[in-house]
């Protein structure tokens, strides 16, 4: 074999020992990178416990008169005054319309004298009766007379009254359709009056909620106008409405000043019972895989969880949310690149800034 020969294989050889070499190396180094660990992602949480809360309802509603009434005559006859003008506040027994009075002030006289003579004659055969001189039968019909004349006496009474028609209670002659000279009979409007303190807030609740509310819960009422006035509850209906099956649920609230009228429009707010639930900023609420809110807490290991919960409520500063633990640490930085089951390291804040 000569020289060349040699050569040609030699570096042949050598070339196919590089090339395996390369191989062995190429799976050292692939097998080293598996042992490499990427590092641990930082987080940051805060823990978290529950507090008392009151859940509030939102319903539409609209003001109303606490009290409307129509005040009618009594007696027939003709208007001679009409103190109580339209839109004015009146007090209880103010007089709001006033009927002539005519002849009743001599009616009254007759009954009088009428009275005193069935008086005398019942007196008269009650002497009788003592003496044996008198039947049962004058004596009934003497007490009838009497009777009747006292009825009589009564009701002139009654009728020369109510010749001043009067208020009933506090509040605003809403309409007086009569004026002076006007002929009134029996029935006939002179006025009505509606009261305006307290203030009737009324709204329609539904079947699910109206067990959540209870008489004597605070109201607040936000009027379209940016004003708001607090009460209570005052009414719960006890039968649904057949068509809507939402229930009537009414709040009284002071208006002492009249300054609010019946029939404003505005957001009723109802405090319900107080659950125990969380406050937690509303960056911290996340969706989980099929949509529904949930919250990401670390446990003291560093282990990622991923907690369902329930949003009950809203304020400016953070959510209302049930579902979690008394207590939990609950991540406030970093939640949205780590994942359940994965370890982390944590951080604890000193308190949830929300």
């Amino acid at each position: 074999m000569n020289i060349n020969v040699r050569i040609s294989i030699a570096i042949a050889v050598a070339i196919f020992v590089w090339l395996f070499s390369g191989l062995f190396i190429s799976s050292a180094n692939e097998a080293e990178g598996t042992q490499v660990q990427a590092p641990l992602t930082h987080i940051e949480a805060v823990w978290s416990e529950t507090q008392e809360y009151k859940p509030k309802l939102m319903l539409r509603a609209k003001t109303e008169a606490n009290r409307e009434v129509n005040i009618k005559a009594q007696v027939g006859g003709r208007i001679v005054a009409v103190p109580g003008a339209e839109g004015v506040l009146v007090k209880s027994g103010e007089t709001l319309c006033e009927i002539d009075a005519e002849d009743r002030a001599r009616q009254i006289d007759f009954a009088t004298s009428a009275l005193n003579q069935a008086t005398i004659e019942y007196q008269g055969a009650q002497r009788l009766k003592q003496g044996g001189y008198q039947s049962e039968l004058a004596i009934a019909q003497a007490k009838t007379r009497l009777e009747s004349a006292r009825a009589a006496y009564e009701r002139s009474q009654i009728d020369f009254a109510n010749l001043a028609i009067k208020a009933p209670f506090d509040g605003i002659i809403e309409r007086r359709p009569v004026e002076i000279g006007d002929f009134v009979q029996p029935g006939q409007l002179c006025a009505q009056i509606v009261e305006l303190d307290p203030l009737k807030v009324s709204a329609l609740i539904s079947e699910s909620e109206i067990v959540k509310v209870s008489l004597g819960s605070e109201a607040t009422l936000t009027l379209v106008n940016g004003e708001v006035l607090t009460g209570v509850v005052s009414y719960l209906s006890h039968q649904a409405d057949q068509v809507t099956r939402s229930y009537r649920i009414e709040a009284t609230v002071p208006n002492p000043q009249m300054n609010f009228r019946a029939g404003m429009s505005g957001r009723l707010e109802l405090e319900e019972q107080p659950i125990e639930a969380h406050l937690v900023a509303a960056s911290m609420v996340l969706l989980d895989d099929v949509g529904n809110p949930a919250v990401r807490a670390v446990s003291e290991d560093g282990l990622i969880s991923t907690l369902p919960v329930k949003i009950v409520g809203e304020q400016t500063n953070g959510v209302w949310v049930v579902g979690l633990p008394q207590r939990a640490a609950l991540i406030t930085v970093g939640q949205n690149y780590v994942a359940s089951g994965e370890k982390v390291v944590v951080s604890f804040a000193s308190s949830l800034a929300l």
